[in-house]
């Protein structure tokens, strides 16, 4: 029982939102009640517990060597950068981050009260937001660096308020985009369950169900007859719009009107809407297969313009059919890795290797870091040596005005990167709990890049690094890499424990030897290393590995916060940005040298072709390093050596 024709070429929604299997069914069509309930019933719980080849060099970019107090480093800084940081300032931040955030005042207005005053009014929301957040995190900054803060504004005569901004935004933003997140995951349509039916004795019947749906590092189902169709059932208290239907199978892309999609409205409300896909073809047999959908629902909304409908994330399922030999007891083996999809690009990856992965049995790190460009950063890298007065000399990746990097090494051989890790135990969600719709959306605690800076000061191993993440105050989610030259490698994710749990929101783990266990906390519940393909390398993307249940809340069955993978838009690209960097790694291992990661962090399929910012090699052992900057990608231009070790007098 086959379908004529596939569906038509083309993309609707670029925008990855998502509502997740993880809402609950909540009275009303009003999203501020619907969020307010969650929030009572929260605080109710809370109070009892190498790239392609060009011409010329990029020239979007400079390296600046600092010296002195740190006041005097922040000084050198701005006067040496000073159009630049105007210039980043202006572009970037008021030309467009600040417009594109202050789109969502609306749906926070909406529910809490704070953002409905007049001191928000006239495109002020996000600017304000900005800075109160800002100020509030330099609470827990250290002197030293808030001193380097006021020699930057004071070096380029931009407004300490707008340094405060640049160097706090990406903590501040992320918390307040996870609590847009909780509000639109209210109303989003999410996937309820999945079924595979054979076409036998004249009648569909059931060959295989996921239910309840839920968001998987690996298959979710496995060994489905190639004859089977696929039934998808959402919903939404709105309801669905079967016209806003997105569906792929692999590569093939399926819309609305498609002769090989039916759909129905179900439910004594309408909310719910029955898909079935019937794929034009037979399945591939034994194979892996990967299944995404997609929708909108029928509550359009005006604010901001232009109208819209309010559209789930795409969600991704993988499963093997008959032959491919793995049973469903297995099916952890098997990655969720998803095909290759141009709207969905990849995320920020960092990776170290050492001992028998390399070429020589050096120890080597990379880092390539996506944010946002808007066609803005990219013009305005920097590299930073610092020789402090007080401290160890250390280098950082990073841009014009921000004191800081999302990669860098110090003259021990230290090497420290950092990636973005989504979760909702953080503390703008505490605000929310504590204050309901009375609070302020106010992040607290050391900013991540201003954290990485503590650790290339003070830190000379990977073991003391991991000490000060251990008892650090942290904003948000991340994934940190750490390596050193004398061979350590660690991965260390992170959240705010805004519950106050006993793992202290810090999850560590390293290399091992399957074959002779050093630690049981390296190992996965199914004994694979968390983020290893042998005993000397290890990967981070930005999705957490051991920390998979950042949080999750219920009260009654009924969920109220929930873990990353129901929500984030990065998950699904993170799973593929980390397979397919670890299946990198594992063919190339034991010829593993600088060239060879230079060219794997450079891979289309590894770097985000429009926004990603920087890439970094460190060679910790003898102090060099390789940079890609300036242009977009970042490794479209070649990596540039910096010999850090001979700068700062270690040659």
């Amino acid at each position: 029982m086959l379908c004529a024709t596939a569906g038509r070429g083309r993309t609707l929604f670029p925008l990855e939102i998502h509502g997740g299997n993880g809402k609950g069914s909540v009275a009303g069509s009003d999203s501020g009640r619907r969020l307010l309930l969650i929030w009572v019933l929260l605080a109710a719980l809370a109070c009892v517990g190498c790239g392609a080849e060009e011409a010329s060099p990029p020239s979007y970019f400079e390296v600046v060597e600092l010296s002195g107090t740190p006041y005097e480093r922040g000084f050198q800084h701005g006067r040496r950068l000073a159009g630049k940081i105007r210039s980043l300032y202006t572009r970037w931040l008021a030309a467009g981050i600040i417009p594109w955030f202050n789109r969502e005042q609306p749906e926070i207005a909406g529910v809490f009260v704070e953002y409905q005053k007049p001191l928000y009014d006239d495109g002020q929301f996000a600017y304000q937001a900005l800075l109160q957040s800002g100020m509030n995190l330099l609470r827990d900054v250290p002197e030293p660096y808030l001193e380097e803060l006021r020699g930057v504004s004071d070096g380029s005569g931009v407004e300490f308020e707008r340094i405060v901004i640049l160097n706090t935004f990406l903590d501040t933003l992320f918390g307040l985009r996870a609590v847009v997140f909780v509000i639109r995951n209210l109303q989003d349509p999410w996937v309820l369950r999945i079924e595979f039916q054979r076409f036998v004795e004249g009648e569909w019947r059931l060959a295989g169900r996921v239910l309840p749906y839920e968001p998987s590092p690996f298959a979710a189902i496995t060994e489905i007859p190639t004859d089977a169709r696929i039934r998808v059932v959402l919903r939404d208290p709105e309801g669905v719009d079967p016209d806003s239907l997105r569906v792929q199978l692999g590569r093939r892309v399926f819309f609305s009107g498609d002769p090989c999609l039916q759909t129905a409205v179900r439910g004594d409300d309408n909310e719910r809407l029955e898909v079935i896909l019937t794929p034009p073809e037979p399945l591939p047999r034994a194979s892996l297969v990967m299944l995404q959908i997609q929708a909108g629902d029928l509550d359009f909304v005006d604010d901001p313009p232009p109208r819209h409908a309010r559209v789930m994330r795409d969600e991704r399922i993988a499963f093997t059919t008959e032959g491919y030999g793995v049973s469903e007891e297995q099916k952890h083996l098997i990655p969720n890795k998803g095909d290759e999809d141009e709207r969905l690009q990849p995320t920020s990856i960092s990776l170290a290797v050492r001992g028998s992965a390399t070429s020589g049995g050096q120890v080597l790190a990379g880092h390539h870091f996506v944010g946002l460009d808007n066609d803005t950063v990219h013009k305005h890298g920097a590299v930073f040596i610092h020789r402090p007065d007080q401290g160890k000399p250390h280098v950082t990746v990073g841009l014009a005005g921000i004191i800081w990097g999302s990669s860098g090494m110090n003259s021990d051989g230290l090497v420290c990167c950092f990636n973005l890790s989504d979760t909702y135990d953080n503390p703008v969600t505490l605000e929310v709990l504590k204050g309901l719709v009375n609070a302020k959306l106010m992040a607290s605690g050391l900013p991540i890049g201003i954290l990485l800076r503590e650790i290339l000061a003070e830190a000379g191993t990977v073991e003391e690094a991991r000490n000060l993440l251990k008892v650090a105050k942290i904003t948000f989610g991340w994934n940190v890499l750490l390596a050193d030259a004398g061979g350590s490698l660690a991965a260390v994710e992170l959240d705010s424990n805004i519950l106050g749990q006993a793992d202290r929101g810090t999850y560590s783990y390293e290399p091992d030897d399957p074959a002779a266990p050093a630690d049981p906390g390296n190992f996965d519940p199914w004994g694979r290393l968390w983020a290893s393909v042998g005993p000397d390398d290890l990967r981070m993307a930005m999705h957490f590995q051991a920390n998979s249940e950042d949080i999750n809340l219920r009260l009654l069955d009924f969920p109220l916060l929930y873990p990353q993978r129901y929500w984030t838009t990065y998950y699904f690209r993170s799973l593929r940005s980390f397979t397919r960097l670890g299946e990198e790694i594992e063919a190339a291992y034991g010829r593993l040298d600088v060239p060879e990661v230079m060219r794997i962090l450079s891979r289309a399929d590894l770097s985000d072709q429009r926004n990603s910012m920087n890439a970094a090699v460190f060679s910790p052992g003898d102090l060099r390093l390789w940079y890609a900057m300036g242009q977009v990608p970042a490794t479209a231009g070649p990596f540039l050596p910096l010999d850090f070790g001979a700068i700062i007098g270690k040659r």
